[in-house]
């Protein structure tokens, strides 16, 4: 089993994911000032977004941008809201990289923390 797929290529399993849905409304959505009263026009309901991070080598951290650096992504992800996958044209917003070096200096021992956060379109 897989968390995230990007076209055929599983990506490595993340050590955070999060995936939240939420719906989009018209522009004429507005809460009544004075009856309080919520007016909602929903126009599409359960977009979703996919808060994901890895731990990774540097030779396994290059692959995964690779993955990421398109326009529009294919991709199958572990929804737990339907209890299995689900495939939707993505995007990734907010694709962060940061070092740790562990202290003795040893290359081995060091990795990347990728992030970012797919967003469906």
């Amino acid at each position: 089993m897989y968390f995230l797929k990007i076209g055929s290529v599983e990506l490595p399993v993340p050590y955070y994911y999060s995936v939240e849905t939420n719906d989009i409304n018209s522009t004429d959505t507005y809460r009544s000032d004075e009856t309080g009263e919520m007016h909602r026009r929903r126009i599409r309901q359960a977009v979703h977004t996919c808060h994901v991070k890895w731990r990774l080598s540097g030779s396994d951290a290059i692959p995964l941008h690779t993955s990421l650096e398109d326009e529009q992504l294919s991709v199958s992800l572990l929804d737990p809201a339907y209890g299995r996958c689900v495939t939707c044209i993505m995007y990734a917003e907010n694709l962060k990289s940061v070092f740790y070096q562990e202290q003795d200096g040893d290359e081995k021992k060091s990795w990347w923390e990728i992030s970012c956060t797919l967003v469906e379109y």
